[in-house]
């Protein structure tokens, strides 16, 4: 049996090129026209869903699941102290003390104020070792502090037997606020025993 070859026709060619243009364009069309929801977990190949293709900032900590991301899974040196909540991180020891700072500028203080208060003390009899003795209490005002104190006698010959027993700060809230002062006399004469605090505001 004889087979005729024959080559197909210019029409032919043209027709079937149509044919193959049509055929792509409806599948390129089938693609498009998916369904909403239609492409499920399923049908996912394995890896399919690269890095690349998750939009930056895409994934939120409620996509990631409880204890997914481990410490194996963070990069060395990525986390600072500021990604971890307060308190969560371990105190070390503490570190040597450093350098002393410099002094600061000199304190200054107010007006000082001379306050007294004396008291008569009997002489009794003359340089017989049995001092008659009174005590005097100075107090600052209160807005005032005292920095020192310090006594005097109305009679002060050489030859007299006057001297001063004690001077005992008043201490108010951890301030010294006045002084309280004893005065001993054994000359045989009254003479007067004044204390004399000074005060300054502070």
């Amino acid at each position: 049996m004889r087979l005729l070859r024959h080559r197909p026709s210019p029409a032919m060619v043209v027709a079937c090129i149509a044919l193959l243009v049509a055929l792509g364009g409806t599948s390129v069309a089938a693609v498009s026209a998916l369904a909403p929801n239609s492409v499920g977990t399923p049908q996912l190949r394995p890896a399919a869903v690269t890095t690349p293709k998750l939009a930056n900032r895409s994934v939120t900590g409620a996509k990631i699941a409880t204890n997914a991301v481990t410490g194996a899974l963070v990069r060395n040196g990525s986390l600072t102290r500021g990604d971890f909540a307060a308190n969560s991180l371990p105190v070390g020891p503490a570190g040597p003390a450093g350098p002393a700072g410099p002094a600061g500028p000199a304190g200054t203080v107010g007006p000082i104020t001379v306050r007294s208060a004396g008291v008569a003390v009997a002489g009794g009899t003359p340089q017989n070792g049995a001092y008659d003795t009174e005590t005097v209490t100075v107090n600052c005002n209160a807005n005032e502090k005292a920095i020192s104190a310090g006594t005097g006698w109305s009679d002060d010959a050489a030859d007299r037997e006057l001297w001063t027993q004690r001077i005992q700060p008043i201490v108010t809230n951890n301030a010294v606020t006045g002084y309280r002062g004893t005065g001993g006399n054994d000359s045989g004469n009254t003479s007067t025993f004044t204390l004399y605090v000074l005060c300054y505001v502070g």
